[in-house]
């Protein structure tokens, strides 16, 4: 493990939180540019020119345009999770644990954005997974008794996928529409980082922050040096620092951002947002990129 002091990995760190919060910032500012309206000659743009067709076969009377808001959404919680992972190193008192928890969830916003703008859709593909995303909240708010409709609107989202013709297996939390599904947020995280279909830094990437997150005692060690462990003579009972491993969280800073970058290249792409600025904020995306994988694989 390759361990500072807090305060040395805050100063060593602050050009590269300061680099994290600029890609944030910059993902964010894209739609307003553009008036959160997609270019003429989109992708996004010849679905919205087919809505009409799919509205007259269902109750839902927006299925292309929520859809479109759905990638949106998701890509803007990923950005403010990556904003929130600069925040906590840019404090006096450099995180632990909370960081990677963020890191999960930036990740996982990614996967689903990417997920759901990815361009080479057709835009009744493109609906099955909107509606799908719909399916899986209703059946999360339902149960909970969170809307007094909310088991009407499983109902309803049901109905729309039977209307426009497709079969709905919603016999698991998270549904499935005519075969399609969320992709596993490991995979995801691959592909997001063309790491390669076979290669396992997914599954382990994502079940080392998850096991922080549910607080599993894998999870909580990952933050303890035990090769500086004291055992006192008198006693008989060791110590054990808690620190900051400077290489990992170079590692989880890498795969962030590039899931994160990603996933807004696919979102841009989709909506025909891929102006100079951008092109200039993902120039630097790709430095902080390999600036961290660069750390990352020094220390160890």
């Amino acid at each position: 493990m390759s361990v500072v002091s807090p305060e040395a990995f805050r100063d060593w760190i602050a050009p590269n939180v300061a680099a994290i919060g600029d890609f944030a910032t910059a993902i964010d500012s894209l739609p307003d540019r553009h008036g959160w309206l997609p270019s003429a000659a989109s992708r996004a743009m010849s679905e919205l020119a087919e809505e009409h067709g799919y509205r007259a076969r269902c109750a839902w009377e927006q299925p292309v345009t929520d859809t479109h808001m759905f990638g949106g959404a998701t890509l803007r919680a990923a950005s403010d999770y990556v904003r929130g992972i600069a925040g906590l190193f840019g404090g006096d008192h450099p995180p632990l644990y909370a960081h990677l928890t963020l890191a999960r969830d930036a990740l996982e916003s990614a996967v689903v954005s990417a997920w759901l703008s990815e361009s080479e859709l057709t835009s009744g593909e493109r609906i099955k997974r909107g509606l799908r995303e719909l399916l899986y909240s209703a059946n999360e708010v339902g149960p909970l008794a969170l809307d007094p409709k909310g088991l009407e609107r499983v109902e309803f989202w049901k109905q729309v996928g039977a209307s426009l013709g497709w079969t709905i297996d919603n016999s698991r939390p998270k549904p499935i529409i005519d075969g399609t599904r969320r992709p596993r947020i490991s995979t995801g995280i691959v592909e997001l980082a063309s790491s390669g279909t076979d290669a396992r830094v997914g599954d382990l990437l994502y079940s080392r922050l998850s096991a922080v997150d549910h607080v599993t005692w894998f999870g909580l060690f990952s933050a303890f040096d035990s090769g500086s462990a004291r055992r006192d003579e008198q006693t008989g009972m060791a110590t054990v620092p808690i620190t900051i491993d400077a290489a990992a969280v170079s590692a989880y800073a890498y795969y962030v951002v590039t899931g994160v970058h990603a996933a807004a290249v696919a979102r841009f792409t989709l909506m025909g947002w891929l102006d100079e600025p951008w092109h200039e904020a993902a120039a630097h995306a790709d430095t902080l990129e390999r600036h961290s994988l660069e750390i990352a694989l020094a220390r160890r």
